[in-house]
């Protein structure tokens, strides 16, 4: 893989960018109270809402399913990208936390406290339900036509026979069709006096990456991270990252993209997601910090930061490589060609003959319109001829 890393700077002093949102080279993007707006991807910006309570988060479903939730049951939806804000409060005086989306009209804020409150259509009441969560909740998403929230974990001992022992569980809960079941996605128990609560968790996040759920969760030294409903903690059995916690996750072909707070990458197979030591490969971003990750098309991606600053992300991995004497000296990674300093005189052809005068850049990259081309170069004294297709 290999990539290219663009920065987009706000022109505003110090914001820690919590929460974007980008579709059409529109771009919102949250600093604590302040929705900041551009529409030429990131050139110039506006103040696009700003509020005396507290947001607590900024969220899409699409671009017509875009929501933000505070202090006083505070909720606001825009469907204009953010020219205007219709006021959606819940009437309670908790504070929402978070907020997902089941389509364009069923949505549902999370508080604070052990409620949540469901709008199952833009012209009815909210409905208020009890979730009678036994921990603090913190992480919801939407997965297949229900949501799915969860936050912390607790723990208890009892006597048996003379024996301590100690129990964990980091519960998950299930909200579909105005009912609520329980998943444990943690359960460990062992004897007081030797467990070590090595794997108690903290840190949940539910991700919906292309219809498909993932758990992230961090306990004593790493973060892990799972394609099932709960952690199996032993040998081999999760995917871990050790000392960082897991803000994003994309899939690119079966791929597994995860990115951490400190701002690092890794690739894994899908497939290997739920164990450990599968990664493919590993990259240090050099990002003080990632807050949250958006993919609106294709291979880019928008990383949310600090000091003002979201990353647009580009990446390339090969598609075709033209191998002479078992060197790559040519790769394809779509519509751009990397050429080696060993190819002498390329020569680049459209189907109809006709030379093309296609430049390279200073990283020896060639970009090319879609179509079909010829190229012919020189390597250690002999001329090769190779067909590419573009797009």
């Amino acid at each position: 893989m290999e990539y290219d890393l663009d920065v987009i700077t706000l022109p505003y002093d110090s914001l820690n960018i919590e929460d974007i949102v980008v579709s059409n080279f529109t771009i919102l993007a949250r600093s604590g109270n302040t929705i900041y707006k551009s529409t030429d991807d990131g050139e110039n910006w506006k103040i696009a809402f700003e509020s005396e309570l507290k947001v607590n988060q900024l969220y899409s479903k699409d671009p017509h399913t875009i929501l933000l939730v505070g202090e006083k049951g505070m909720v606001y939806r825009t469907m204009d990208y953010g020219e205007t804000w219709l006021d959606e409060r819940v009437d309670t005086d908790s504070t929402l936390i978070k907020v997902a989306a089941r389509n364009y009209q069923d949505y549902v804020a999370l508080a604070e406290t052990r409620w949540l409150y469901h709008k199952f259509s833009p012209d009815k009441d909210w409905l208020a339900v009890n979730t009678r969560a036994a921990v603090y909740v913190s992480t919801i998403t939407s997965f297949n036509d229900a949501y799915y929230f969860g936050g912390g974990m607790y723990e208890f001992t009892e006597e048996y026979r003379g024996t301590t022992y100690y129990e964990s569980f980091m519960p998950g809960y299930l909200y579909k069709d105005f009912n609520i079941s329980r998943f444990d996605i943690n359960h460990e128990k062992g004897e007081y006096d030797s467990y070590s609560r090595y794997n108690n968790t903290d840190s949940l996040k539910f991700f919906n990456v292309k219809d498909s759920l993932f758990i992230a969760a961090k306990n004593k030294e790493a973060s892990l991270v799972t394609s099932k409903l709960r952690f199996i903690f032993a040998f081999g059995f999760n995917y871990s990252i050790k000392y960082d916690v897991v803000t994003g996750i994309s899939d690119f072909n079966d791929t597994i993209y995860i990115f951490t707070r400190s701002g690092s990458l890794e690739r894994v197979k899908r497939e290997d997601v739920g164990y450990n030591g599968k990664r493919i490969d590993a990259y240090d971003l050099n990002i003080d910090r990632v807050n949250q990750i958006k993919n609106p098309y294709g291979k880019v991606i928008y990383i949310a930061s600090n000091n003002s600053r979201i990353y647009k992300m580009s990446i390339y991995e090969p598609v075709s490589s033209i191998q002479v004497e078992t060197n790559n000296l040519i790769k394809q990674y779509n519509d751009r060609l990397w050429v080696d300093d060993e190819v002498e005189l390329l020569g680049i052809y459209n189907y109809i003959g006709q030379k093309q005068n296609i430049n390279r850049n200073s990283n020896n990259y060639l970009e090319f319109k879609q179509g079909i081309y010829y190229l012919s170069f020189k390597h250690k004294n002999n001329i090769y001829n190779h067909k590419i297709m573009v797009n």
